[in-house]
């Protein structure tokens, strides 16, 4: 009999190796590990990803790495920049729809799997 042991973590799951890279918070945001990020092209900075913006933020870019509080001004941090991962651990923002989750990585190189 064999047993399989399901990972106490199911965070990442795909082979895709996991980077991160560092980046300017806009002030004022205060993030959960695991949120969403756009980046707005005035600035260039991240804020929380929002789907229904047109500012440059409506396209989901990176995930913040650990929680992140901004609310002194902008912060330096680091962010995850690649990897597959599991979309029921993500810190999706208020509102998002089902189809808005599905599409928000399109075209980067965040993946999102369910783990099976």
């Amino acid at each position: 009999m064999t047993i399989v042991q399901e990972p106490v973590d199911n965070w990442i799951t795909g082979s895709d190796k996991v980077h991160t890279t560092a980046a300017t918070i806009a002030s004022g945001e205060v993030l959960a590990a695991r949120t969403p990020l756009g980046q707005v092209t005035a600035t260039g900075k991240l804020v929380e990803w929002a789907p229904g913006a047109d500012d440059g933020s409506e396209k989901a870019v990176y995930l913040t790495s650990s929680s992140v509080d901004a609310t002194a001004g902008d912060l330096a941090a680091q962010v995850i920049k690649s990897g597959t991962f599991n979309p029921e651990d993500v810190a999706w923002p208020a509102g998002a729809t089902a189809a808005q989750k599905l599409c928000a990585f399109v075209g980067t190189p965040i993946s999102l799997q369910t783990p099976y």
